[in-house]
């Protein structure tokens, strides 16, 4: 374990050293050099490294009320490992996830099983860059990384975090169906909000006019804010979602989440302004500069659908919940054109501010405001 950091500066150092790293790649991309061969080379380097220390570092932590939900997760393993019954398999639920955990409570230690949790959303996060963007995968990892809820669900959302690393590593596998299907329904045995990824994935497959998303999105801001708590009800009423805790998320039983409190009832337009820069950035090059890609066609449908939902419920006290589906979606909609395709003569500096600019939030929200 990490026992030699204290817990207080656990999380903040995690928030500066993407600051440091958010402004090393600000620098690579003033001075040009962040294509060039040798800075490739060492970010590839570089990024290796950091992606097994941050593995060890998150799975590694303490445990303490700092991590939110860490402490819930393991009074959960001490139960099951200080039960009578031996470990049997298990397929109700998030069968996947609470197998794990009994497994390793019944053979091993929390640590053991945080440190599998970790690898598993990390890693996942960290192999699909490298399938999406090849040799140039740091800057987008980077993007990742630099969420403002990354932290959070790694150590707090545990489930969720890893539930949407399984479902975008199995979106780089689309031609590989047999592969992707089968890490989505490892992602569905981890958090069952994945089947709204799955649902807007095949929706995003089938219907490809992006304007009719763009559309469907300023619709659903537009219900949210003027008639926001009926359609609520409504969704609680009609989603073939059997979860009391899908009931507690919407009607807003319950009103705090460890690491950023959604007070029931309020309108989060600092939330729905973060995630517009998306929309905004998807819209500028798939119409503005006729950017022709059907994967990230693909990527943009999925997170408007997914962001849309949101903005549904975004009143509850655990929007946060669902609008994590479509945050985690969220970078590679960002950063996805700027890497596969040169668009400006200066296009090294543009992707520079743009990373400054992406960050921007998470910087407010994780360093500034704490």
């Amino acid at each position: 374990m990490f026992d030699f950091v204290p817990i207080a500066s656990y999380t903040p150092i995690f928030h500066y050293t993407i600051l440091c790293m958010i402004l090393i790649a600000f620098v690579q991309c003033a001075s040009g050099s962040i294509f060039q061969r040798g800075t490739v080379s060492l970010n590839m380097f570089y990024g290796y490294c950091f992606t097994l220390l941050l593995i060890l570092y998150m799975g590694m932590r303490p445990i303490s009320w700092v991590f939110g939900d860490t402490l819930n997760y393991a009074a959960g393993f001490n139960v099951a490992a200080n039960s009578a019954p031996p470990f049997t398999w298990n397929w109700e639920g998030e069968w996947l996830f609470y197998n794990l955990m009994n497994w390793f409570a019944k053979n091993s230690n929390i640590h053991t099983f945080f440190l599998l949790c970790s690898t598993v959303y990390v890693g996942c996060l960290w192999l699909a860059t490298k399938r999406i963007f090849h040799d140039y995968y740091y800057i987008p990892f980077l993007i990742v990384l630099s969420m403002f809820t990354f932290w959070n669900y790694g150590v707090n959302g545990v489930r969720n975090g890893m539930a949407a690393s399984l479902f975008i590593l199995a979106m780089t596998y689309i031609n590989r169906l047999p592969i992707a299907i089968t890490l989505c329904i490892l992602a569905m045995g981890c958090h069952k909000t994945t089947i709204l990824l799955l649902g807007a994935a095949l929706l995003g497959w089938f219907i490809k006019n992006s304007y009719c998303y763009i559309a469907g999105w300023i619709i659903c801001v537009l219900l949210s804010v003027t008639v926001g708590g009926t359609i609520q009800n409504i969704l609680l009423s009609i989603l073939p979602i059997e979860d009391d805790r899908f009931a507690a998320y919407v009607t807003a039983a319950n009103n705090m989440d460890a690491g950023y409190a959604m007070t029931a009832t309020t309108f989060r337009w600092d939330f729905l302004l973060y995630s517009s820069m998306a929309v905004i950035v998807g819209y500028y090059f798939i119409f503005r500069r006729n950017y022709q890609d059907e994967y990230y066609r693909w990527i943009y449908h999925i997170f408007l659908t997914t962001n849309a939902f949101w903005v549904l419920v975004i009143r509850a006290s655990y929007s946060n919940r669902f609008a994590q589906i479509s945050w985690f979606i969220m970078p590679l909609v960002l950063i996805y054109p700027f890497i596969k395709q040169r668009f400006w003569q200066d296009h090294e500096q543009k992707l520079g501010y743009a990373i400054l600019i992406f960050y921007a939030f998470t910087f407010y929200f994780n360093i500034i405001k704490e």
